[in-house]
């Protein structure tokens, strides 16, 4: 489907060996229509840049993109990188070389920009020591993406050296959390070093191939797609991550065993974050499913909301399985697409698992399947079907997901994008052969690698699609999100890979987020973010700001039922969400009248033509006298023109009551106007609440003109 050159995408020349071999082998009058489409197949030449990013800059030795700059002084690898102005290294990346029992730093000897365009440069890096020759090829495109291919050659190609290792000198004032693909590793850092293993399961092909390090401001992220070449002590060691007092060190393990170097290549990728702007309202944004009975919030908030979606079950009425792109209820999708198109909603089809392939999907499982298919096998049983996992290397399984989903679904059905329960491609390590997967080592073992670079591409194929086909409907509540994309290529997931999934306009996770940390406990009606997540590992994942992607969030338990009689987990939810600016994703799991009740209020006050000032940052308005407390927090809503501020206090300490005392800052004398949830005690100058754990309240403040 993607039209790669081999320049930059050298690591994927193996699966288009096999995509000729496999073209040259079938007539092409056999081949399926898909498999024959040449759509966007030339959008590589095209250079475009999609929204919301602006083209690539290059001044001298610094390649700036959209919010941060790298820029290349005395090494291979990046001096500084900054993020919205802020530095992120403590030190430069270096290369270190150890041998004969002492470290040796590359460094620069040559540094060229060898091609420029507006949405990718491409560069050259080259250093020395002692005859071992040293060159880093790279790219960066627009969304901040640097690919970094490091070729050491020696002139003794026998000899052996006893390291070599990638340091990143991280500033410790800027790293206070961290996320990887490993579901328990992310949260607030500690003091304590942390081993990333290449496996991060033993049952399941998921390697841990993402790793980030940030606040809740801005970070840097490391993606890696295969162990080939290296050569560490322990792949369950493949990576460290050490802390300091000033600055950490995250230190990737290229080689701590006594080999020659000569003929060996190393892949990464490093990005900051965050690595978009965000549309103005992203707090605000609600996401809902196509049902309008009279009593669910997507029929009480006209006007509010701004994405819909179906479900291929109950039994399959919208969609047999879970994958299966030619063979929806087309009459069906067009109903509700109509009907979402009258309220004013986006409707984005039906959800569907692209990483799933399944017998029912027709001739193409008997013809493609062992091609298409993850290995080693994972299968998944639905409605007695079973669904294989599948590989996003396969170029034929790419050309198969982006006509049927784009071609059958958007364009013929006219939807407003597409919602992907789990990635397209790029999700899992696979080992497969056929498309070009995995790698034997000299015992015969197969190993794991991640199709990074195939995932990244297909979702940047489907983002200009989908930006040259679809004008998606605003909520009437909405400002116009200038420059912002006006297409929803909407992706669930557990966790988030932002050089995979960046492409992406918005992000859904929180669907049993805390089951792989806690297990079924968090299944109980008890169960509540405190106790499942936590704060760091909410912020490490869920945050708007760092990924520059709404993350649409559900509570844990759904009460979203006509009449539910209990709300106490929407409640929970809302004081997690609203400070952190955390927006909506399926509003039916909410506690209908509670969450309407919120959201008209918050429509009353027109907050999302407001600025917001999220719970981790210092607040103009407000001032914490007491507790001082990271799970006590204030967030506010203004607009600049006018005298009123909308307030929200949040206690989300797991067990503890707060007793909260702030003092106002603002220069007029405000009157509270309108309370949801709590009491307030204001006299113009201070204010005084009791919040139990993990509740809040929501307040509008308005100027006495007198």
């Amino acid at each position: 489907m993607s039209a790669m050159t081999a320049e930059g995408f050298g690591v994927i020349a193996l699966s288009f060996c096999l995509a000729f071999v496999f073209l040259f082998s079938v007539p092409s009058s056999s081949l399926p229509e898909w498999e024959r489409s040449t759509l966007y197949d030339d959008y590589a030449r095209q250079d475009r840049v999609p929204l919301p990013w602006t083209p690539v800059q290059v001044r001298g030795k610094t390649v700036a993109v959209w919010g941060r700059e790298m820029r290349w002084g005395e090494n291979l690898l990046p001096d500084s990188i900054t993020t919205q102005g802020r530095e992120l290294l403590a030190a430069p990346i270096q290369i270190v070389i150890h041998a004969q029992g002492r470290p040796h730093p590359i460094k620069l000897r040559r540094f060229q920009i060898t091609r420029q365009r507006r949405s990718r440069v491409d560069l050259l890096a080259e250093g020395e020591w002692k005859g071992l020759q040293v060159q880093a090829v790279m790219w960066a495109e627009f969304d901040g993406f640097l690919w970094v291919t490091l070729t050491f050659t020696d002139r003794q190609p026998n000899r052996k050296v006893d390291g070599v290792f990638v340091h990143v000198p991280l500033r410790a004032e800027r790293m206070t959390l961290y996320q990887t693909f490993a579901r328990p590793l992310a949260g607030w850092l500690s003091d304590q070093p942390i081993r990333f293993a290449w496996r991060a399961s033993p049952k399941e092909p998921i390697v841990n191939f993402y790793h980030w390090f940030g606040d809740e401001e801005g970070g840097i992220g490391f993606t890696y797609t295969s162990l080939q070449h290296w050569a560490p002590a322990s792949e369950d060691n493949f990576a460290t991550f050490i802390p300091g007092r000033k600055s950490h060190l995250y230190r990737i393990n290229l080689i701590e065993q006594a080999v020659p170097l000569h003929g060996r290549t190393f892949q990464f990728g490093i990005q900051a974050t965050p690595i978009k702007p965000l549309p103005p309202d992203y707090f605000a944004w609600k996401g809902t499913t196509a049902f309008f009975e009279p009593w669910r919030a997507a029929s009480r908030l006209d006007g509010d909301v701004d994405i819909a979606l179906v479900w291929p079950e109950p039994a399959g009425q919208f969609m047999k399985g879970l994958n299966n792109p030619y063979q929806v209820r087309r009459d069906l999708l067009m109903a509700v697409r109509d009907e979402c198109r009258r309220r004013g909603i986006a409707f984005v089809g039906v959800a569907h698992c692209p990483q799933k392939i399944a017998p029912i999907i027709g001739e193409e499982f008997q013809r493609y399947a062992d091609e298409w298919k993850l290995q080693p096998e994972s299968v998944l049983e639905w409605t007695g079907i079973p669904h294989y996992q599948n590989c996003g290397r396969s170029r034929t399984l790419r050309k198969w997901l982006f006509y049927g989903w784009a071609v059958k679904n958007v364009l013929e059905l006219g939807l407003d994008g597409l919602y992907c329960d789990g990635w397209m491609t790029g999700q899992m390590g696979c080992a497969n052969d056929r498309h070009g997967c995995g790698w034997t080592d000299e015992k015969g073992r197969r190993h794991l690698t991640v199709p990074v670079l195939e995932g990244r591409e297909f979702n940047k194929v489907m983002a200009l699609f989908l930006e040259d086909h679809v004008k998606a409907p605003l909520p009437s509540s909405a400002p116009t999100r200038p420059n912002f994309p006006r297409y929803h290529f909407w992706i669930h997931s557990w966790e988030f890979v932002p050089s995979v999934m960046g492409l992406a306009t918005a992000w859904l996770t929180g669907e049993f987020a805390a089951y792989p940390l806690h297990g079924p406990s968090m299944l109980k009606p008890e169960g509540t973010y405190g106790k499942c997540l936590g704060l760091g590992l909410f912020r490490a994942r869920c945050l708007s700001t760092n990924w520059g992607i709404p993350n649409l969030f559900d509570p844990v338990m759904g009460e979203g039922g006509q009449n539910h009689p209990t709300n106490r987990q929407t409640l929970m939810a809302l004081a997690w969400f609203l400070p952190h600016g955390v927006p909506i994703g399926l509003m039916e799991y909410l506690h209908q009248e509670t969450f309407v009740a919120v959201a008209q209020m918050m429509k009353r006050f027109g907050v999302r033509h407001a600025v917001f000032t999220p719970g981790w940052r210092p607040n103009p308005f407000w001032q914490f006298v007491t507790p001082h407390h990271r799970a006590v927090m204030v967030a506010t809503w203004h607009h600049p023109h006018r005298r009123q501020i909308l307030t929200v206090i949040s206690n989300l300490q797991e067990n503890e009551t707060a007793n909260i005392t702030l003092r106002w800052l603002g220069g007029c004398v405000p009157k509270v106007t309108e309370t949801f949830n709590g009491t307030l005690h204001f006299n113009g100058r201070v204010l005084r609440c009791t919040l139990a754990p993990e509740s809040f309240v929501l307040f509008t403040l308005s100027a006495d003109e007198g």
